[in-house]
């Protein structure tokens, strides 16, 4: 039974990857970024959880290597299939499940030279709200956290998942953009540190948006 729900998890993740292939081959894609970012410097990206499908593939072209936070879940299942075949270390855990865990895998990887990635606000919301998990790893490490923002002209929302999760619309215009890294000393108090990031990333959001145009 375990074998049978791993190819069918194969199976679907591979499907899932090359119909993204497909679609991003057909976006006019717009990208750009603070004159704070730097492509070689080790980075934590925050992205909203429902607009993670394009930082996933645009984040590819950064110059370090860099793993991915997946659920625990079903979903992060196919999820962690999709992720590999695009380049990715993927780490399982939550903030609901194995936190613990997964909060020393990623120090791990962050201690040598990885830069990770995930949608702040998961993995079951509040919507939009940023969790403290990223800013810790932030202070305790001394790694700067790139907000990040993406916008389509066409896309499909779907609307009953908790995160109104987005998808975009083949021949469509995408935009992604890299904000202005936030840096976190050991003396800055962590939720307001919280409320900046979250300022941060729909800054980035904004200006996502505004490619558009």
């Amino acid at each position: 039974m375990a074998k049978s729900s791993r190819l069918a998890n194969e199976f679907i993740g591979s499907l899932a990857y090359w119909l993204s292939v497909i679609f991003l081959k057909t976006l006019r894609l717009k990208i750009e970024y603070d004159k704070g970012y730097c492509r070689d410097q080790q980075y934590l990206f925050a992205f909203w959880h429902g607009k993670q499908w394009l930082p996933i593939f645009a984040l590819r072209s950064h110059g370090t290597q860099i793993a991915a936070l997946v659920s625990s879940s079903k979903d992060g299942d196919l999820l962690e299939v999709w992720l590999k075949k695009i380049g990715y270390e993927v780490i399982r855990g939550s903030s609901r499940h194995r936190n613990v865990s997964a909060l020393s895998s990623m120090i791990r990887k962050l201690k040598v030279g990885r830069s990770i990635g995930f949608g702040i606000d998961g993995p079951i919301g509040p919507i939009y709200k940023v969790k403290p998990g990223m800013t810790h790893m932030s202070r305790k490490l001394n790694i700067p956290i790139v907000p990040i923002g993406s916008a389509f002209s066409n896309k499909w929302v779907l609307e009953k998942a908790w995160d109104r999760y987005e998808i975009p619309k083949p021949f469509s215009k995408a935009a992604f953009y890299l904000g202005q890294p936030l840096y976190i000393s050991e003396q800055d108090d962590l939720e307001l540190m919280n409320q900046h990031l979250e300022e941060r990333i729909q800054l980035a959001e904004l200006k996502a948006l505004a490619l558009l145009q």
